[in-house]
């Protein structure tokens, strides 16, 4: 109560918060959130809505609840089935326009949607005077849950913070029981300390105490009739409120309502009729007869169509524990639709998925509907292999059906299902069979889609000749449709390929193709920010890259977008990689690798993994690398193959053996022009092919980035200058090794024992020693490469440097960067340090170790 009031009083003074109350089932969690409800939180607006144990959750439940209390746009959003993101967006206005205690019960029980609107509101609640409370029980979420995410979230938020109600003491419970003849231990025996069951049976009147807690419930309906029985046995099959304006509808009459109040096993909300607490349901249900629940569900949804009741996920509830078929197939289906457009994706699948096995779809035509809806659920959720068997059952039926068009637009969809999935040459002739069955159609929209689906295929394999035409086939259907999608899908890939060719002005128009449909972000926007991303930092333009991560990432999780989300984390792994910043590429790498998700987001992460541990020394490095090189040859296209290409040729310098695949690598730069923006990954191919002595096939190195053309040119300081001024200090390091000359080589050593890139250190060292080298420096100790500052390896670098007295010229001079580069990495490690001058900097560096 102390730690909820206090989060209270800072809400108060515009620091809002989000508090997390957890515990087992009846442990107390709901009620004391009501107390401190009641008694705290004066002048604020309270807001309360649940989550139920429905068969699959509806979209955001809770704020249904509350819906008609918020009034204004959240309400109007809820009743037309508004997109998440746009509830979500409303909601945090009206928490931001006054002080609001929003509690949301049983997150345990929430949807997608419910939960991507509290990652939402963790952002931004910092900048609100209202608090928001969440329960859940920790018992009843798996290794797997959706809500462990939203609880890391909290854990990383100083807005945030999670609260755990442990069982009663002895003590606790001694003065519950008071003057009653119970023995306190063996209360405690019996319950553990729950609060709900310590409750129920110090409350059984009979003297002696029941042995399970459903006898203790079901000994308080012995007083009932058999109307009100009946009625006790209705309010049990549903999980939630019977509305008020159903009752009537139930043939409910005040005799009953009255004997089940005296029970105390029931309550009134503002929800309607409920039971006090979920087990004391679950207690009453299990004492129905076998059978029984069916009439019970019939007579249930009966009503609630009668007052037509608007809540397509109650209904199909219902709907499926009476097995009636035609009702599911009904509101299944309407309830899938809405889960979608709220992005409760997994919800939507699950629904679609019991409409077709539960409700058989009577038609050919509906059925395959329903599998292609279900398959774009199965997609953005991750589950490829399904969408793909999916889609494929949908084009067999449209096929039985004669349904050109329907059979076109499934190619087309399966054409980028088997993309993400690696499966290139599938991809590329679904493609083509899509255009085949929808030209000669009348649905221009889907024939514009096909077209642009082809030439997005063809801009990946670096085949931009075939990517314009496509493109402009597409833009004269677009021309002459009104469809928002092929417009953006069209304007995001031209100003991509613009990007990727060295045309600058396509950045921003993929922004700004992304802000005008902002309001319907969708998977289809969220992958411009990941082709903006991954092109960044393919061009190694880190800083840009950096900065739209940090708007993206957020939004590929409030958005739903989970196959983006895996996409953008890969390239910020490798973006990491790059600075130097290891640990952290393996953080994002491993995020991806452990989670079931699309093979086109795993190629760099298995890049990151392998290449950290082979700079490293890890045992696994091989088996990631071959991993990445298996995934870029399923693809076939440059910024895949030569990445993976690069990473086996370091592979094979770095153990001093031969690898036959080079030979395959080695033709790469051939066959993909550097200036079609693949110059950097050519140029890193190309060095690294030199350094593994295998010669190399054709390959122009005039168009190369600077720095492998200086390197390949034959001047690895000026190499090593360019690398250090984009700040890469593991490249720099290899460029000065290339030097060959001993002080380059040192400078090089404190570069890899900075990264703890130790494998290669060791092999350089070897090197030397080889060449008769004397005085080569030994490996640092762990305790000096240990950065609890949080630093990246060039800030530890320059913190080392200024504990030396440098000036930023001479940083600069040092480190072959530019004056202007050295004062950013200043101001940098001063703000991370928490310093105000380079003195206490260079202080700073002494106690870390770091001085000269």
């Amino acid at each position: 109560m102390a730690t909820l009031s206090a989060h209270w009083q800072r809400a108060r003074r515009g620091n809002g918060s989000v508090v997390l109350v957890r515990g087992e089932s009846g442990i107390g969690k709901t009620t004391v959130v009501r107390a401190f409800v009641d008694d705290a939180a004066d002048g604020a607006r309270v807001l309360w809505g649940s989550c139920d144990p429905l068969t699959t959750p509806r979209p955001m439940g809770p704020l249904h609840d509350v819906a008609e209390d918020i009034g204004g746009r959240v309400r109007d959003l809820l009743g037309s089935g508004g997109f998440s993101h746009e509830i979500s967006a409303a909601m945090f206005d009206e928490l931001r326009a006054a002080p609001h205690v929003l509690v949301i019960d049983d997150l345990h029980w929430a949807d997608e949607a419910t939960l991507d609107l509290i990652r939402f509101l963790l952002r931004r609640i910092g900048a609100t005077p209202s608090l928001v409370i969440g329960t859940f029980r920790n018992d009843e979420i798996g290794s797997t849950h959706p809500l462990h995410g939203v609880l890391g979230d909290v854990a990383r938020n100083p807005n945030a913070t999670c609260l755990r109600l442990c069982p009663l003491s002895i003590s606790a419970i001694r003065t519950m029981i008071g003057s009653q003849p119970v023995d306190a231990a063996e209360l405690l025996a019996i319950t553990g300390g729950n609060c709900f069951f310590v409750n129920e049976l110090l409350s059984h009147e009979d003297g002696e105490l029941p042995t399970t807690v459903r006898d203790a419930v079901l000994a308080r309906t012995a007083i009932l009739d058999e109307d009100a029985r009946e009625l006790l046995d209705v309010l049990a099959c549903s999980p939630e409120a019977i509305p008020d304006r159903a009752l009537p509808a139930l043939g409910v009459g005040i005799l009953p309502l009255r004997a089940l109040a005296e029970t105390g096993l029931v309550e009134r909300g503002r929800r309607g009729v409920t039971f006090r607490h979920e087990m004391c349901r679950l207690a009453v249900a299990s004492a129905i007869p076998p059978g029984g629940e069916v009439a019970l569900h019939l007579r249930m949804i009966d009503a609630l169509e009668s007052v037509a009741l608007d809540d397509p996920a109650l209904l199909a509830h219902h709907a499926v524990q009476a097995g009636d078929t035609p009702r599911i197939l009904r509101y299944s289906s309407l309830a899938g639709i809405h889960a979608a457009r709220t992005g409760a994706h997994t919800q939507a699948a699950t629904f679609f998925e019991t409409a077709l096995t539960q409700g058989s779809p009577p038609t050919a035509a509906e059925q395959a509907e329903l599998l292609e809806l279900l398959a774009a659920e199965l997609y953005l959720t991750n589950h490829l292999e399904e969408a793909i068997r999916t889609c494929e059952r949908a084009i067999a039926l449209r096929a039985g059906d004669h349904d050109l068009a329907g059979v076109g637009a499934n190619h087309h969809a399966l054409s980028m299902y088997e993309w993400y999935n690696a499966n290139r040459a599938v991809a590329e002739r679904h493609a083509s069979t899509a255009i085949e069955f929808l030209e000669p159609s009348t649905d221009p929209v889907r024939l514009g889609h096909a077209y642009a689906a082809k030439a997005y295929l063809a801009f990946q394999a670096n085949d931009l000749t075939t990517a314009r035409l496509f493109h402009a086939r597409a833009r004269d259907i677009a021309a002459g449709v009104r469809d928002r999608a092929l417009d953006a899908r069209l304007e995001i890939m031209d100003a991509a390929a613009a990007y990727a060719t060295g045309d600058g002005s396509g950045r921003a128009r993929i922004l700004s193709a992304i802000e005008d449909g902002f309001d319907q972000f969708d998977e289809l926007y969220s992958s411009g920010y990941s082709n903006l991303v991954y092109l960044d930092v393919e061009q190694r333009r880190l800083r840009e890259a950096a900065e739209v991560l940090e708007v993206s990432l957020p939004l590929t999780v409030e958005r739903d977008t989970p196959i983006c989300h895996s996409w953008q984390l890969g390239a910020r792994g490798r973006l990491m990689l790059l600075r130097g910043d290891w640990d952290a590429a393996l953080t994002d790498a491993q995020d991806v690798l452990d989670s079931d998700t699309a093979a086109l987001t795993r190629t760099w992460p298995h890049l990151v993994r392998g290449l950290v541990a082979l700079r490293r020394g890890g045992p696994v490095a091989s088996a990631d690398l071959d991993a990445a090189w298996t995934l870029a040859n399923r693809f076939d296209e440059p910024l895949r193959l030569l990445p993976a290409a690069s990473a086996l040729a370091e592979q094979s310098w770095h153990h001093r053996r031969d690898d036959a695949r080079l030979a395959d690598a080695a033709t790469l730069p051939s066959r993909f022009r550097a200036s079609d923006g693949t110059e950097w990954s050519t140029g890193d191919l190309l060095v690294w092919l030199r350094r593994a002595g295998v010669d190399v096939v054709g390959g122009d190195t005039s168009s190369l980035a600077d720095p492998h053309r200086l390197l390949l040119s034959g001047d690895p300081h000026g190499a090593a200058a360019a690398w250090a001024e984009l700040d890469h200090p593991y490249d720099q390091a290899l460029a000065l090794v290339d030097t060959g000359e001993p002080d380059d080589t040192f400078m090089a050593l404190e570069l890899l024992d900075r990264l703890g890139a130790d494998a290669v250190a060791a092999r350089v060292r070897q090197d030397l020693r080889d060449a008769g080298v004397r005085g080569i420096p030994g490996r640092r100790r762990a305790t000096t490469r240990s950065n609890p500052a949080g630093l990246t390896a060039r800030q530890v670098e320059v913190l080392r440097l200024l504990g030396e007295g440098l000036t930023n010229a001479e940083l600069a001079q040092r480190l072959y960067i530019s004056s202007k580069t050295a004062d950013h990495h200043v101001s940098a490690i001063l703000t991370k340090l928490g310093v105000d001058n380079r003195r206490a900097a260079a202080a700073a560096a002494r106690q870390l170790g770091l001085g000269a």
